[in-house]
């Protein structure tokens, strides 16, 4: 039952996200509709296209009760962010982003960095997983319900 009901909040959360991707309005009401439009939209979209890929960034809390097994998402918030390729962290380090340790702990992990807000100006920074891309049904050609432009897994995008 819980698991149910952690996966209707998923659901909402997907639909929420879903929504803001798909929008077909232009830029000038905040709504996103294009890779384009998101890389212009990063505090720094110079320094994320040459040294990763701008990115939407999610803040979204989720809240299961056990009994009465139910469960509750707040509001998604979206916000423009930039996650670095693994062999770029230096820039990080050299713009004083993350410390040595911190790029270590993150590589023990296999993970990469994120970060929201401009990099010249304390930006918060994350070390963050990337998910397994394979289920992506957004870029299966091929799929009922993909998009038309969908494209197949790159190499690139199976080891940001």
């Amino acid at each position: 039952m819980a698991n149910a009901a952690v996966l209707a909040g998923v659901l909402v959360v997907g639909i929420g996200i879903g929504s803001a991707v798909t929008s077909t309005t232009q830029g000038t009401q905040g709504n996103i509709a294009s890779g384009q439009q998101l890389d212009m939209a990063v505090p720094d979209p110079e320094f994320c296209k040459q040294w990763g890929a701008s990115a939407f960034v999610m803040d979204v809390e989720m809240y299961t009760t056990m009994n009465p097994s139910s469960s509750f998402v707040t509001q998604p918030t979206l916000q423009p962010g930039c996650v670095i390729r693994r062999e770029n962290w230096s820039v990080l380090q050299k713009e004083g982003a993350v410390t040595a340790a911190q790029m270590r702990d993150c590589k023990q992990r296999m993970n990469t960095f994120a970060y929201i807000g401009s990099i010249r100006d304390k930006p918060v920074v994350r070390c963050v997983y990337q998910t397994d891309i394979s289920g992506n049904k957004f870029q299966s050609p091929g799929v009922a319900g993909a998009a038309d432009d969908a494209v197949g897994v790159t190499a690139e995008g199976d080891k940001f």
